[in-house]
C-alpha cells in the first residue's frame, strides 16, 4: 500500500509538470511536515503524541528553512499545502490490521464472529512452525536459533493409526459369495 501511495504521488507530480527540484521538495519536506502534523493530531496515545509533535515541529522547521519554500509566492505555497494535505489524508500506514498473522486472524475473527481457542492455537502453530520467509526460515527457527522439524512430518509421526473405514450395507452384500446353481 505504501508503494502504491508513492506511485500516486509521483503520478500526481508528473501531471502537474513541476520541476525535479520542486518534486524533491514536495517529497522530502512538504509531505513529511503535513504527515507528522496529521499524526500528532490523530493519535490519542500521550507518549506517541509527544514524539509526533516533535517530529512535526522539526519537519515544519526544515520545510520553512528550505530555499524553495522561501522563494514561493503565498498563493503557490497555499496551493501546495492544500495538495499535500489531500495526499497525506489518503495515506494509510501498513500495520497489523492489514497484513501478517494478526491481519489474517483479524479477518477470520471478523468474518466468522470469533475464533475457537483450539483454532487459534492451530493458527499460531502454523504461523510459528510452517510459514517461511523468503530465506526459508520459520519464526520458531529465528526465535530459538535452531532448525525446527517439518510440521507435516511431525504431525504424521504423532498421529495414531487411523481406523479402518466402516463397511456399508451395500459393501457387505457385495462380498457375500454367490454360487450359481446349475439347472436340472
Amino acid at each position: 500500500m505504501v508503494d502504491l501511495w508513492w506511485e500516486w504521488v509521483e503520478q500526481s507530480l508528473s501531471v502537474r509538470d513541476c520541476e525535479r527540484s520542486t518534486g524533491d521538495w514536495v517529497k522530502q519536506y512538504l509531505l513529511p511536515a503535513h504527515y507528522w502534523h496529521q499524526q500528532s493530531v490523530r493519535t490519542k496515545n500521550p507518549t506517541l503524541n509527544a514524539t509526533y509533535q516533535i517530529a512535526a515541529q522539526q519537519a515544519q522547521a526544515s520545510l520553512m528553512r528550505h530555499p524553495i519554500t522561501t522563494a514561493m509566492s503565498c498563493e503557490q505555497f497555499t496551493h501546495w499545502q492544500t495538495w499535500a494535505t489531500s495526499m497525506v489524508t489518503k495515506f494509510q500506514r501498513t500495520s497489523s490490521p492489514v497484513e501478517g498473522r494478526n491481519g489474517y486472524l483479524s479477518q477470520i475473527h471478523h468474518n466468522r464472529r470469533g475464533l475457537s481457542t483450539r483454532r487459534l492455537r492451530v493458527m499460531t502453530t502454523i504461523h510459528n512452525f510452517h510459514l517461511q520467509r523468503s530465506d526459508g526460515s520459520t519464526a520458531a527457527e529465528r526465535l530459538f536459533g535452531k532448525p525446527s522439524p517439518d510440521l507435516f512430518e511431525w504431525l504424521v509421526q504423532q498421529m495414531p493409526v487411523l481406523p479402518q473405514a466402516r463397511r456399508g450395507k451395500a459393501a457387505a452384500k457385495a462380498r457375500t459369495p454367490f454360487l450359481p446353481t446349475v439347472p436340472a
